[in-house]
């Protein structure tokens, strides 16, 4: 089961880095990440390729912490020390707008695929951003952003 497993794997890397160019880079990311104590994004070891990473979630606050679904997520190259957002393919896309919510102690890991929308991650220094919210009374939530690195080739 293992050596299928391992297959199925390097399928889909072979299908996901033969859709279509390489994703470019855009606008300088000015803003700030990981400030929210208590909230982590890492990227779950072995699981960076091409066109996808797998993260883990964990909440060790006891707030209700909620955020998007495994769509809703921007990639970032880092380019001579500075961040910068990486254009997507597409002018817009289609992404339900579920949350999904976080619970206390427990890592919540989402499988994040990118092939279709930036194109294939030739290598470099990378990472995916994602918005996080801490809900509050009815009407009022708190907004942070989130981002776990990863390399691609070397």
């Amino acid at each position: 089961m293992r050596k299928r497993d391992c297959m199925a794997v390097l399928l889909c890397v072979l299908l996901l880095t033969g859709c279509g160019g390489e994703a470019k880079t855009g606008e300088k990311f000015e803003g700030e990440v990981n400030t929210y104590e208590g909230v982590t994004m890492t990227v779950a070891e072995g699981t960076a390729y091409p066109g996808t990473v797998t993260v883990e979630i964990l909440n060790t606050t006891d707030r209700e912490i909620d955020s998007g679904n495994a769509y809703d997520f921007s990639l970032q190259k880092e380019v001579n020390g500075e961040w910068y957002w990486l254009e997507t393919r597409k002018d817009g896309y289609d992404n339900t707008a579920e949350a999904l919510i976080y619970p206390k102690g427990e890592t919540v890991e989402q499988e994040l695929m990118w092939a279709d929308l930036y194109g294939s991650l030739p290598e470099g220094h990378y990472r995916v951003v994602k918005w996080f919210f801490e809900y509050r009374e009815p009407g009022g939530h708190i907004d942070f952003l989130l981002a776990a690195e990863f390399d691609i080739g070397s």
